[in-house]
């Protein structure tokens, strides 16, 4: 299992972390062609960099080639971080309920770009799950519906290019799992927006970390550490959070800040490695769910398989109060894990899973077809140690033949079953 590990001892912001993954091995092209794919007019181009004498992988957001300012201070009731904080972003955290003074993107317009572009779907569900946390997190903040909540016409490109760039970042590492350190927050200074202080950690940036369940320090610097938009990519990208996992490192990325303070290397760090805990296990997810309609579940299961799972199965519960309910498991492998995740939160009533690492043993297979009074039925053939531990008849192919030969499927699976046997019994 590849795992990643972000240690945000430093805190996070979105260029922080899109260089890091970067860094770390992620392919700057498809990164570039996720972001113009939203917006042709986006890039983004990487220079090598310190922080502390640390060597880092800086990232920067162009529009139509040239960089994009950093430091634009917000509209609305945005926060305008980076103008007088730690310097991590650029513009990407300028948002509001739309009270600006100035050009702005609706939550919902940036929803339709996403949308609309050829992303991959695993580009695309991280792109949305991250705008969708900052559109709660803001409103929250605010005291508006989400819906409300406008980006900053500035801040919005920014925006759009580090959470694309990191989604897509993502997905072309491939990673299995990822864990995310305690996040730095930042403490002490006031930020000054539009319509006054922000104190510091801002409300979006709190308000985000508690819907994650992330923890949190202060950490060293006396300025904001962590902006809201390197808190909801954290939130979207982990699985879990804590310390560095057990693992043999194969890659490091370390992406630098706009900002070199004097307190804290100014960076966020992404090791990446094969897992020494759970290597060549699989996961099993599971979720406990009394209100979905029940004719709802055959869809599910087969979404399910269909986004990766090896297996998805039912078990039948009774939950507190006596009421009827089902268990859902499924089994899956590392790399479709995320898309499982994401069929079992979409497709059913289920707010939580719960995982665990399984070991698998299976036999070798191979399959083979015998012929039942004319009609051809594929047989799976199980090998254990070299021996034929089992034999067993496709069924869609035997109730295929049952109905052309117009007999039951009982006499046409025993007649399959024994064709079979006869060969390897």
């Amino acid at each position: 299992m590849k795992v990643a590990w972000i240690d945000c001892s430093a805190g996070a912001s979105g260029d922080m972390l899109l260089g890091a993954l970067l860094d770390a091995g992620a392919d700057l092209a498809s990164v570039n062609a996720a972001v113009a794919a939203v917006d042709p007019s986006l890039s983004v181009s990487v220079a090598r960099t310190a922080r502390h004498e640390i060597a880092a992988l800086k990232a920067t957001v162009e529009v139509d080639g040239e960089p994009h300012p950093e430091g634009v201070v917000d509209a609305g009731h945005g926060h305008g971080h980076s103008s007088a904080g730690h310097g991590h972003g650029h513009g990407q955290d300028q948002v509001g309920h739309g009270h600006s003074h100035g050009p702005t993107r609706a939550w919902s317009e940036v929803r339709g770009l996403l949308e609309a572009a050829e992303l991959t779907e695993g580009v695309r569900g991280r792109a949305l799950e991250t705008f969708g946390r900052l559109a709660r997190a803001e409103g929250a903040a605010h005291g508006v519906d989400p819906e409300g909540v406008h980006f900053h016409e500035v801040g919005a490109l920014d925006a759009i290019a580090d959470i694309v760039g990191v989604a897509a970042a993502a997905v072309s590492l491939e990673v299995d799992r990822v864990v995310v350190s305690p996040v730095a927050l930042g403490s002490g200074k006031q930020v000054r927006g539009q319509h006054g202080g922000i104190p510091i950690p801002g409300p979006a940036v709190l308000h985000l970390v508690a819907e994650a369940g992330a923890p949190v320090l202060g950490g060293t610097a006396p300025y904001e550490m962590t902006t809201p938009t390197g808190a909801a990519l954290l939130a979207t990208l982990a699985d879990e959070f804590g310390a560095m996992p057990g693992m043999r490192v194969q890659r490091t990325g370390v992406g630098a800040g706009g900002r070199d303070p004097v307190e804290v290397p100014n960076v966020v760090r992404v090791v990446v490695g094969e897992s020494s805990e759970q290597s060549g296990g699989e996961l099993v997810y599971e979720t406990n769910i009394d209100d979905l309609d029940p004719r709802l579940w055959p869809p599910v299961l087969k979404r399910l398989l269909d986004a990766g799972a090896a297996d998805a199965w039912l078990t039948p519960i009774l939950m507190k109060k006596g009421r009827p309910a089902h268990t859902l498991s499924v089994l899956v492998s590392g790399k479709s894990a995320d898309a499982v995740r994401r069929v079992i939160l979409a497709e059913t009533t289920a707010i939580g899973l719960r995982e665990y690492v399984v070991r698998k043993h299976a036999a070798d297979r191979e399959f083979t077809t015998i012929e039942v009074d004319g009609q051809q039925i594929s047989v799976k053939i199980a090998r254990y140690a070299g021996a034929v531990v089992n034999v067993q008849p496709e069924y869609e192919d035997v109730v295929a033949a049952a109905t052309e030969l117009k007999r039951p499927v009982k006499a046409v699976m025993a007649k399959a079953v024994a064709a079979a046997e006869a060969l390897w019994g």
